[in-house]
Order: structure tokens, then C-alpha cells, then sequence
């Protein structure tokens, strides 16, 4: 019983890593973001997903390629970044997109490694 129960907050926490790296996005963010159509939101579950399946199967290493690979595709984004003035909020979309990817990685490293300790159970 107390597994099902534990797995059942896992699933909660993933769902809801998404609105909440959107929200520690929106509250550390200067200029307030367009309404997206989520494709963002998505490759976050994604990317998370990904790094809950190489954590549970051992293959830490693998994770580096996620977050290569995404480097690599949003390099070109930011050619055209603008200098940030104010220092309490992030405006630059290099530090918007680093924030994002960072809090990403560490959610599905912690869930990630909740995931592995649920699978040895017994």
C-alpha cells in the first residue's frame, strides 16, 4: 500500500513540474512572457522523462546528451540577446533558458532518483 501511495506523489510531482518551473520562471522574470502555445512545457516533460528513464536504468552519463542537445538547438536563440540592467530579475533569454533547463535537470534528477528507490522497493 505504501508503494501505490508513493507512486501515486511520484506522478503528482512529475505533473506538476511543469507549472512549477513556469511559475519560478514567471516570478524570477522581468519582462512577462507571451502566451505560448506549450511547446515549451512539453519539451520540459519530455526532457524530463528522459532523464527519469536514464537515472532508472543506471545510465547517468546519457544525461549529458539531453542537455547537449538541447544547448545545441537554442544556440541559435541567442545570437540576439540584449544586455539585462536590473539585477534582481533575469531578462536575458540566455539566463531565461539556462534558469529553465537547470531547474528542469534538477526536478528529473530528484525525481529521477525517487523513481530508482521506488523500482528497488520491495
Amino acid at each position: 500500500m505504501l508503494k501505490i501511495i508513493l507512486i501515486a506523489i511520484f506522478i503528482l510531482l512529475f505533473i506538476m513540474s511543469g507549472p512549477i518551473i513556469k511559475w519560478v520562471l514567471s516570478a524570477m522574470s522581468e519582462t512577462k512572457t507571451k502566451q505560448s502555445d506549450n511547446v515549451g512545457l512539453m519539451i520540459g516533460y519530455i526532457e524530463r522523462l528522459l532523464i527519469l528513464m536514464f537515472i532508472a536504468f543506471g545510465e547517468y552519463t546519457a544525461i549529458g546528451l539531453v542537455i547537449a542537445s538541447k544547448s545545441i538547438l537554442r544556440f541559435n536563440d541567442l545570437k540576439d540577446d540584449k544586455p539585462n540592467y536590473n539585477l534582481e530579475k533575469i531578462d536575458k533569454t540566455s539566463e531565461y533558458i539556462l534558469l529553465g533547463t537547470m531547474l528542469s535537470l534538477l526536478i528529473g534528477v530528484v525525481l529521477g532518483l525517487i523513481l530508482r528507490n521506488l523500482l528497488l522497493m520491495k
